[in-house]
């Protein structure tokens, strides 16, 4: 159980991809952080196990349209931080080898997502001349590991999109960061890679606490930055 933190008052968090390995440990840190926790969710059970919370509401909606979006924009009303956690991965094959599909696929999972959303959430941040968007890029936009063009294409969007974000909205008092984790130590990485060595993986309950800190006032003077993890 992660330490409980306390504030005077209480913020407005909507996590997207709330729901995932690394979304669930994102989405307790902030309640347990004393915030009020939006998660828009597309999978009815992922969303159960996610459990009760008189602090957390739950919202069908694909944020990766601008409806979706919208909808939970509207759910939350005021946004103070805005984790922008949903993504997905794919790959295993070279560039000439990998269908056009998969590239759609996950360019609107990784980056559609965090634009469509960060376009419902910054009107009422830039209002009140405050707020925090936290991204979720990869070392592997970076590494470009071979196989997995298509992912490492995506997230280097997103770090992208995150310094562009910073470098429109940072004078209107909007932080923007993203975290680069390397591999997240998740079931479904396991699974996926049983002879690595787990040792090396970040787990993802210390991933969620970096996103907390930069959304604190601690990392108030970290802005525009893509932070490893």
């Amino acid at each position: 159980m992660l330490p409980a933190m306390t504030r005077s008052a209480e913020r407005s968090v909507v996590v997207t991809g709330g729901t995932g390995a690394l979304g669930r440990r994102v989405v307790e840190t902030f309640l347990a952080a004393g915030d009020r926790v939006t998660v828009p969710w597309i999978v009815k059970q992922e969303a159960a196990e996610l459990g009760g919370h008189e602090r957390l509401v739950l919202l069908e909606a694909d944020v990766a349209e601008e409806a979706g979006a919208a909808e939970v924009a509207g759910s939350a009303g005021r946004i103070d931080v805005l984790v922008n956690g949903v993504g997905g991965f794919g790959g295993g094959a070279g560039v000439h080898e990998t269908e056009l599909e998969l590239w759609d696929r996950l360019y609107r999972m990784n980056v559609r997502s965090a634009a469509a959303m960060s376009r419902a959430a910054l009107p009422s941040m830039l209002e009140a001349g405050a707020g925090v968007i936290v991204n979720v890029a990869s070392r592997a936009a970076d590494d470009c590991p071979p196989g997995i063009a298509a992912y490492s294409a995506s997230k280097a969007a997103v770090a992208a999109l995150t310094r562009s974000l910073h470098n429109e909205v940072s004078d209107r008092g909007v932080r923007v960061n993203a975290v680069v984790p390397t591999t997240i130590d998740t079931p479904a990485n396991r699974a996926a890679m049983p002879d690595a060595d787990f040792s090396s993986w970040t787990p993802p309950e210390e991933i969620a606490r970096v996103m907390l800190w930069l959304a604190g006032d601690e990392g108030r003077t970290v802005r525009g930055g893509l932070i490893p993890v």
